[in-house]
Formats: C-alpha cells, structure tokens, sequence
C-alpha cells in the first residue's frame, strides 16, 4: 500500500503515485533482465519502479534494494518489504522519488505516457548529469532500461575522475 498525494511545491499540482511511479510491461522487464544482469546477479521481485526509470526490488536471499539506474548502484533500503513501505510514507520519497524534479518536468510539460519514463540525455554518474528539466527526455521504459545499463557497464572499472568520450549515449 502506497502512502497518501504529497505536495512537491506551492502553486503546482500535488503528485500522485502515478506521478512518480511506473508499470513496465513485460518486454520491458525483459530488456531490464538482459540488460542490468551484469549488475543484477541473484534472483530477484521487482517491486516497485519510480518515473526515472530506477527499480526497487526484493532479493531472494531478503532484503529490499534500490536499482539506480542514473548510477549504476544498487542499495539497500529495508531489510523487510513491510519496512520498505513504512519508509515510502517518509523522507526517503524525496531522495529515491525526486518530486520537486518530477513536478519541475510535468510544468515543463514532459509527462510520460504508458511504458515510458524520464531518461537522462547524460546519465547524473558523469559531472555534466545534473537533475534539472534540461537533461531529460522521455524514452519507454525498455529503452531506458538498456541505454543505461549499456553505458554503465562499459564504464564500471573505470576509477573516478576518469575522462570518457561517448557517442549517442542515449
């Protein structure tokens, strides 16, 4: 069960959890399965998908963990499903939801139809990722999924401060 409207800022719309969420369909679980195996390498239940395309996931082992898809990193946010939803009707929504970003982009009219999300044009590991409206685009969630995965995994074994040259990243 998810956590009453929350109001991102004075004179906008409050969100919804349709605002900041979404439901990948199954071809796009798959392209997230190929694509983030690397990454992703015990069995796992996808529970809950944020509109920036990141996941949230419970282990088969236990625990409840965060797939950031903008990073490449995954965290654990709960040892339980039950402290998971506890933890979505706090602060945590703000850094793992981004509402004030997610409010900024529907004013900017950028609202994501049925199987997209808001993808990055440069993904926020690099220093010019920032999250503001100008760096995102909307992509389906299957694009997404394997657009960052693809460039994340060429770049996980670099050490940071490293210097990167890419073409047509997403």
């Amino acid at each position: 069960m998810l956590p009453a409207l929350m109001q991102p800022r004075p004179n906008t719309m409050p969100l919804t959890w349709s605002d900041l969420t979404r439901q990948p369909d199954d071809d796009a679980i798959q392209h997230l399965l190929a694509a983030w195996g690397w990454l992703l390498d015990e069995p796992f239940a996808p529970l809950l998908f944020s509109s920036l395309g990141d996941m949230f996931f419970e282990k088969q082992s236990g625990g409840v963990y965060w797939l950031n898809t903008g990073t490449g990193e995954v965290t654990q946010v709960a040892d339980t499903v039950e402290a998971f939803q506890t933890l979505l009707g706090g602060d945590a929504i703000d850094e793992w939801f981004l509402p004030a970003l997610i409010a900024d982009l529907q004013a900017a009219d950028l609202k994501p139809g049925a199987g997209q999300c808001y993808s990055y044009k440069v993904l926020p590991v690099f220093a010019e990722g920032k999250y503001e409206v100008g760096n995102f685009k909307l992509l389906s969630l299957a694009e997404h999924f394997e657009a960052t995965a693809h460039v994340l995994k060429q770049i996980q074994a670099l050490p940071d401060g490293s210097t990167v040259r890419l073409h047509n990243m997403l």
